[in-house]
């Protein structure tokens, strides 16, 4: 299916609200999850989100971002006009105000990532940021997360490492503005943003970035 497919889609803008909310629920999964030290660097990357996606249920039985929910590894519809284009989405959020809308969600992707030997750092963009450029993640959203799982240290080196792919591949990536550091929807300090144009749309859609260190 081509690109073209997805000219004039429409557009489902994302309360702030909800994506602090969904940012604060990761950030408090990952604080447990760190802590549990059972994350090795070859442990794949589902099986990471899965183990993040429990520790974020235990954290919010305990009062933390209850105003929303979500499903990690769920299928979801890419394309509207065929159903059987269906991906995976890591984590998909929902909200109780569209409980009956499929299309009203917040597509988190993780990859993991390193700071030194091979970096993946490509593969983040390329497996990653691509799936919400080509509109099959958050098709007509203006906010989507991205996962870094920094499996070999530093931190530091695996974050510029994915600046510098993102820099390689900015036109296929259809950036407005680049990799930078900002905590305005989070206070968790690892966190950027990037800014994109969707395939078939004129809205730009914010990429937030939590570089999560599992080293």
């Amino acid at each position: 299916m081509t690109n073209n497919s997805y000219l004039g889609i429409p557009y489902f803008p994302i309360s702030q609200l909800y994506v602090s909310a969904a940012l604060a629920i990761l950030v408090e999964g990952w604080i447990r999850l760190q802590a549990r030290n059972i994350v090795t660097p070859d442990l794949a990357e589902d099986y990471i989100t899965l183990y993040l996606s429990d520790e974020m249920k235990s954290a919010q039985r305990e009062g933390v971002s209850d105003i929303i929910n979500w499903d990690p590894q769920v299928g979801t519809q890419s394309n509207p006009q065929n159903p059987l284009e269906m991906l995976k989405i890591d984590i998909k959020f929902r909200w109780h105000q569209y409980p009956n809308d499929n299309d009203r969600y917040l597509a988190a992707e993780a990859k993991k990532i390193r700071g030194k030997g091979k970096s993946l750092a490509g593969d983040y963009v390329d497996e990653g940021i691509m799936r919400f450029v080509n509109a099959r993640y958050g098709r007509g959203h203006d906010h989507g997360i991205m996962l870094g799982y920094v499996m070999v240290p530093t931190l530091h080196s695996a974050i510029s490492r994915v600046e510098r792919a993102m820099i390689k591949r900015k036109v296929k990536t259809h950036e407005l503005l680049p990799l930078n550091h900002n905590n305005s929807l989070c206070s968790y300090y690892n966190t950027y943003h990037s800014q994109h144009v969707q395939n078939g749309s004129k809205v730009p859609m914010t990429l937030v970035h939590l570089f999560l260190d599992l080293s």
